[in-house]
């Protein structure tokens, strides 16, 4: 009986792990560049973009510890956080990239340098 209760407990604890990991994923197109709760300065990199290449897909970022280059692949999800202008952030592509755009990215497996899972940059005009 106690095991059975220990193993309903645990399947109960890792069920809301996986949710509130697929809650995170499914609005954080909504969440401003920088504001992303668990997220942002912890698991994310936050800086300007200096550089895009759309033919290879890939764009450099540089922050106050550097330079980094990122990888866009095509699972890489990029949004296009336009809250400053009080419009609901949207879908974009690396067209819509642009160099001095503030980005935030968190790279897949939160590995800085390789693969980039998501980018989310910043609308001001």
């Amino acid at each position: 009986m106690f095991r059975n209760l220990m193993k309903t407990a645990i399947a109960i604890i890792l069920l809301s792990i996986v949710q509130n990991i697929d809650a995170q994923e499914a609005t954080e197109i909504y969440i401003p560049v920088g504001q992303s709760p668990g997220l942002s300065g912890e698991y994310t990199t936050l800086g300007k973009i200096s550089k895009i290449n759309t033919n290879k897909r890939t764009i450099s970022m540089s922050d106050s510890a550097g330079s980094y280059n990122l990888k866009i692949t095509d699972k890489t999800k990029i949004w296009l956080d336009r809250s400053k202008l009080k419009l609901r952030n949207k879908k974009g592509s690396i067209k819509d990239v642009r160099e001095g755009m503030l980005a935030e990215v968190k790279y897949q497996k939160n590995k800085q340098g390789g693969s980039v899972e998501w980018i989310k940059v910043q609308l001001v005009e």
